[in-house]
């Protein structure tokens, strides 16, 4: 009689030989991005039994199915799946969960988030869009009507400031025409004034050339003066020597007689040199 852990394995061969069905291989799932909103894309990646139908499966926070698909593994073994996220009432705000099954055999699943984009109400947006422009309508009404308010009286202001400054101008435009009437007159008096100095250094250019010939001619005069006191010193030395000449060969009445007569000339030939002087 044979053993019984050999019968029990001799048994698990037969029905692994003769039996039809065939354990299938686990699909394993991934999820990308970890985090969604309305309008994203979810892509679903895995591993599944080549060339088989993977199931995948997408669930709510409250397990209703929002994504359902049927997709066939490559002949590597890999399948891949994606879709936008959102468009209906069953996406809300939470962890939503991701499996894949391949012949009855499920993944373990995979999650990711999702967040609810505020929903878009025209009505509403159109209302609060109106009561927005009625609000701005107003305030600009009023904006306009303290506009106008404040514009009314600057132009007052601008017109008495305009009238008193034209008064201002006007009084000192005739100060400035009095004002340059008098410089004219002045400036007249002034080019008189400057002619009559003009023909007054004209007069005195004519004095001083007449003076400069007046001391061209006492120049000239004191010159020949000058002469005539030389030639009359000259003669004086004559005499003198003439004198002495005589003294040596007359006797002394004599000599002093002549020494008169020197001493007489000399006298009158400088009186004549003296009021020739006087003369010129």
């Amino acid at each position: 009689m044979k053993p019984l852990p050999a019968i029990a394995a001799g048994l698990l061969a037969a029905i692994f030989l003769l039996s039809p069905v065939v354990m299938a291989q686990a699909p394993t799932v991934t999820v990308t991005p970890s985090s969604v909103t309305t309008g994203q894309t979810i892509n679903i990646t895995g591993t599944a039994p080549a060339s088989s139908v993977v199931s995948i499966t997408v669930t709510n926070p409250n397990d209703a199915t929002v994504a359902l698909a049927n997709v066939a593994a490559s002949s590597s073994g890999t399948f891949t799946y994606s879709f936008a996220a959102g468009g209906s009432s069953t996406w809300i705000t939470g962890t939503y969960s991701v499996t894949a099954e391949v012949s009855s055999v499920t993944s373990s699943p995979a999650t990711f988030t999702f967040t609810s984009a505020p929903s878009f109400n025209e009505q509403q947006a159109f209302a609060t869009l109106q009561k927005d422009l009625q609000g701005n309508f107003t305030i600009l009404q009023s904006d306009i009507a303290t506009l106008q308010k404040d514009m009314n009286g600057n132009f007052t202001t601008l017109s008495g400031s305009l009238a008193t400054a034209q008064a201002d101008m006007k009084a000192n435009f005739t100060a400035l025409s009095t004002a340059l009437t008098s410089l004219s007159s002045q400036v007249t008096t002034l080019a008189g004034q400057v002619t009559t100095l003009t023909t007054n250094l004209g007069t005195v250019q004519t004095d001083v050339t007449n003076m400069q010939g007046q001391l061209t001619t006492i120049s000239n005069n004191i010159t020949t003066l000058t002469s005539d006191v030389q030639a009359a010193q000259a003669a004086a030395t004559a005499a003198q020597s003439a004198a002495n000449t005589a003294n040596s060969s007359v006797s002394s009445t004599q000599t002093y007689v002549l020494v008169v007569a020197v001493l007489a000339a000399i006298t009158l030939v400088l009186e004549l040199a003296i009021l020739i002087r006087k003369l010129s």
